[in-house]
């Protein structure tokens, strides 16, 4: 790696990593100034889905000329090597402050608050999405000003693929503005089924390579758990996953089940397997799908 970008940059450490790409501070040589590589992980550059998601997100970015959002040089493509070149701020992350001091004092909050809304308004503003707002992205410069990372575009065949994938492309074609419909807090305006469906387009979006779920077909009517139901079992094709669950329709095709009760594991294995064992799982079971069926 340091091979290929040597002829214009000279690599000095690593700052930071994620499931996308690994963050180098580097000196360009031509330019004489500190900037930040941001390269995408080799094992992954072969998978030509992540290597166009990459080179769009860098794409995207450089589009957006906004005070706190971190601006993007260049992109490139060498011997296999995906990477882009942006500037480096100099100081930590939100998430690195907070555990190594604590609490902010509440005019801070309110500052970065404010920097980061008026960048993601800007972006917005753009058709352009953050894909993943938490405190590792959002950058300190010299504890001064914030910057928000990792911007993508708003690729309206990707969501519809997404939604019809999770099965919720019906319920938000019925809705009176389609995807530009307006969502009130905390999603109020949909039912709680259709909020779970939107949460599994969201995830199908993402393409997380592991997955937690929990609880995901609670509190929701039978019908509403059967569209779930199959999304989920779309989701969780072909990656690893965690699910919680007390609704065994969930996890009836898992690879292995525990079976918790009062704190501790008391029963391990497949569907069939702990329906033969006759045990809580076994009764769990009955009670909820009556004798005899499988």
């Amino acid at each position: 790696m340091a091979q290929v970008l040597s002829a214009n940059y000279e690599l000095e450490s690593e700052v930071g990593r994620g499931g996308m790409g690994i963050v180098y501070c580097a000196k360009d040589r031509r330019l004489k100034r500190e900037i930040a590589v941001k390269v995408l992980p080799p094992e992954l550059s072969f998978r030509a889905d992540i290597r166009q998601r990459f080179l769009r997100e860098a794409e995207t970015a450089a589009q957006l000329n906004h005070p706190n959002i971190v601006p993007i040089y260049t992109v490139e493509e060498r011997e296999n090597l995906v990477y882009f070149v942006m500037a480096y701020i100099k100081g930590d992350n939100l998430g690195q402050r907070l555990q190594q001091h604590g609490p902010m004092p509440p005019v801070e909050v309110r500052r970065i608050l404010r920097e980061v809304g008026d960048a993601l308004a800007y972006a917005h503003h753009r058709n352009v999405i953050h894909r993943d707002i938490k405190p590792d992205n959002i950058m300190l410069a010299d504890g001064v000003e914030a910057s928000v990372r990792s911007l993508s575009s708003r690729d309206e065949p990707a969501i519809r693929r997404a939604l019809a994938a999770a099965n919720a492309e019906r319920f938000v074609t019925a809705l009176p503005n389609r995807l530009g419909e307006e969502l009130r807090e905390r999603g109020v305006n949909l039912s709680q089924g259709q909020r779970q469906l939107l949460a599994i387009a969201r995830a199908i979006i993402y393409n997380p390579r592991v997955l937690a779920l929990d609880e995901a077909t609670s509190s929701i009517d039978p019908e509403s758990e059967a569209l779930v139901r199959v999304g989920l079992a779309r989701l969780l094709e072909g990656r690893t996953s965690v699910v919680i669950a007390h609704r065994l329709s969930t996890i009836q095709r898992a690879d292995r089940i525990l079976v918790l009760h009062r704190g501790r594991i008391r029963e391990a294995g497949g569907h069939a397997e702990l329906l033969a064992q006759g045990g809580l799982y076994s009764r769990l079971h009955e009670l909820q799908f009556g004798l005899g069926r499988a």
